[in-house]
Parts: structure tokens; C-alpha cells; sequence
């Protein structure tokens, strides 16, 4: 019981935990409970938004945020058997946290963290994370990572604790989830520029969707498809006429998912527009 006792301070303060919000993620390769290796960077360059869950086994808040099932809700969606657009990495911050706490046999640990768990779980001595930027403040710390600039944006755990049922909190966090997706899933090396604008409807589709911009003049335009880490899928031209043009968009043969499309042209370049693939 006394790592219980002489670690609850940093418990207590997870009600304003909070990541150090806007700080560059320090890279790191970690190694599962399971043998399986995950590095933020590669993941970040992937296009993939992470997810990081800093938490101790003995903390009672961390405990009802595990258990409310928030995170594995959102890795259905999201994650590989989902959309496959953001990683959740579940990363315990206590050093001195061995397979007993994970599996709830200790008398320290809150429960078995392990069963249920779809995501994996990291527990490592010494600590690679450095605690003053992933958990400043205390836990639960869930940082909300974007691969365009490798910073963290946001703490999901300030997030849940804004209010209201389980169900409303999770369609929150999804909220903010979504407009990080749509807002910062540029992946390295795939530059965006905002001079043309363009939409895309219907958007998520099935199969085929219609690409919709202005030009300002008679000209042959190109449409790029990127995968969400930056790799070009397909390219056409067409010509365009001064005005409106709608070009159709055949998705049938991609998986699903979420890719990007970017229209240049002589006189403009679109930014990079997300369409999903149902």
C-alpha cells in the first residue's frame, strides 16, 4: 500500500490535469505488454492522429475514466477495425507499476486494466515519457496529438470533465476528435495551401462523390488523391471553363477510409480536402 499513499498527490490533481498544451510530443519507441513496438513519429508521419493515455493503476480517477469504456468506444470507430484514422496508446505513468497492477491482483490497483482493453497498453521502467509535458499536472492526461505539426492540442480528459452523461461527454470528445481530424491530418511532407475553394459532396461516400470549385479562367486543372500519410493514390486533368466546374470522384475501388484531394491549376492551388470512403 505505501506506493498508494505516497502517489496519491499527483492523483488528486487530475481534476485540472491537462497536457502541456502546444508543446512539440518529444519522439519516443515504445514496446508493448505484448511484445508489439509503436514510435509516435512514424505514426505522426503515417497521417494518423495519436492518442495518449498517461494513467496509474492505484488512481481512482483514472479508474472511472477507464471504465467508463470512452477511449475503447472510440478506438470501434476510429481505430484499425474503424476508420484506422487515430492510434490510443495506453501509457501507465507509475515506474513502479509491475504485471500484478495491470491485473488488478495487487491492493493498490483500482481493477484489471487489462481485460477489454482493445489498445495497447505500455508499462516500462524506467519511464520514457517525460511526466512534465505528457502528465504536468497529474492523471488521467489523455494528449490529443496531430501529425501536420506533432503538437499537443488538447487534453481529452479536461474534455470529460466539462460535464453531462457518459454519452454526452463520448459525443463530445468525438466532437473534438472529428474537427482535429479535419482540421490538422496533413502528414508530413504534403504541403496545403488555401488559394482555390473547393468542396466536396456527398462526403462521407459510398463510391463516387463531386468535387466543386471556381476558376477564373478556361485552363486544364489537376486532381490529386492522397492517402492520409501523403502518398499521391491518383492524378487526372481536366479542363475546366472560367466559373463553376464539378468534377466526379470514383472512390469504388478504395478501402475505407479517409483521403485527401488537392486541385492545381495554372492560376490556384485548393487546399487539401478530406473525404471519407464508407
Amino acid at each position: 500500500m505505501k506506493k498508494l499513499f505516497t502517489s496519491l498527490a499527483i492523483c488528486l490533481s487530475a481534476g485540472v490535469s491537462m497536457a502541456q498544451i502546444g508543446a512539440v510530443a518529444p519522439d519516443f519507441t515504445v514496446t508493448d505488454i505484448n511484445g508489439g513496438t509503436h514510435s509516435l513519429y512514424s505514426t505522426l508521419n503515417s497521417g494518423k492522429l495519436v492518442l495518449i493515455d498517461v494513467s496509474a493503476t492505484w488512481c481512482g480517477p483514472c479508474w472511472g475514466f477507464h471504465t467508463a469504456n470512452y477511449l475503447e468506444d472510440i478506438y470501434a470507430e476510429y481505430g484499425p477495425a474503424g476508420t484506422n484514422q487515430v492510434e490510443i496508446l495506453f501509457y501507465e505513468g507509475d515506474a513502479a507499476t509491475d504485471a500484478s497492477d495491470l491485473n488488478g491482483t495487487d491492493g493498490a490497483s483500482q481493477g484489471d486494466w487489462i481485460t477489454g482493453t482493445p489498445y495497447p497498453i505500455i508499462n516500462e521502467t524506467p519511464l520514457q515519457l517525460s511526466l512534465s509535458i505528457y502528465a504536468p499536472l497529474g492523471y488521467p492526461t489523455i494528449n490529443v496529438i496531430c501529425p501536420s505539426d506533432k503538437k499537443i492540442k488538447e487534453d481529452l480528459w479536461d474534455v470529460h470533465a466539462g460535464g453531462g452523461t457518459t454519452a454526452a461527454k463520448l459525443q463530445t470528445m468525438k466532437d473534438h476528435i472529428d474537427n482535429y481530424l479535419a482540421t490538422c491530418m496533413g502528414a508530413a511532407g504534403v504541403e496545403e495551401n488555401t488559394l482555390l475553394e473547393a468542396s466536396v459532396a456527398p462526403n462521407p461516400t459510398n463510391a463516387t462523390t463531386t468535387i466543386r470549385f471556381s476558376a477564373t479562367t478556361a485552363e486544364t486543372a489537376t486532381v490529386n488523391l492522397y492517402s492520409v500519410s501523403g502518398q499521391l493514390i491518383s492524378s487526372t486533368t481536366h479542363q475546366v471553363v472560367s466559373g463553376s466546374n464539378a468534377v466526379e470522384l470514383d472512390l469504388t475501388s478504395l478501402e475505407a477510409g479517409t483521403y485527401f484531394v488537392k486541385i492545381n491549376s495554372s492560376e490556384a492551388v485548393s487546399k487539401m480536402i478530406p473525404v471519407v470512403k464508407n
